[in-house]
């Protein structure tokens, strides 16, 4: 496997998990158009299983390889990798909090 720079790797992880909860949420946005109105017990059986999926795969995102470096008690690379993650993703949530400010 290719060495990346933890801040690269980083980066790579948050804009997955970017990528991933646009997905998501596109599927959230036009939910009636693709699956019809529910108004019975299906509903909210979908969205609770999405719910932990996105819980799951968000979480093997952010943690995977910064809990595999721990594991190998690489903590000098783990905790470095997992703080980058973080500042990455609060860079891509204060630049949606940006984008919503110039819409309105």
């Amino acid at each position: 496997m290719k060495k990346f720079s933890l801040p690269f790797l980083a980066f790579l992880q948050a804009t997955g998990l970017l990528i991933y909860i646009s997905l998501v949420s596109l599927i959230f946005l036009y939910g009636n158009q693709i699956f019809g109105k529910m108004n019975n017990y299906f509903g909210p059986i979908l969205f609770l299983l999405i719910f932990v999926l996105s819980a799951i795969i968000s979480s093997v995102l952010v943690l995977g390889r910064a809990g595999f470096l721990f594991w190998e008690k690489r903590y000098r690379q783990a905790f470095p990798l997992l703080f980058w993650t973080i500042g990455w993703i609060s860079f891509y949530l204060a630049g949606v909090f940006l984008l919503l400010l110039l819409a309105k």
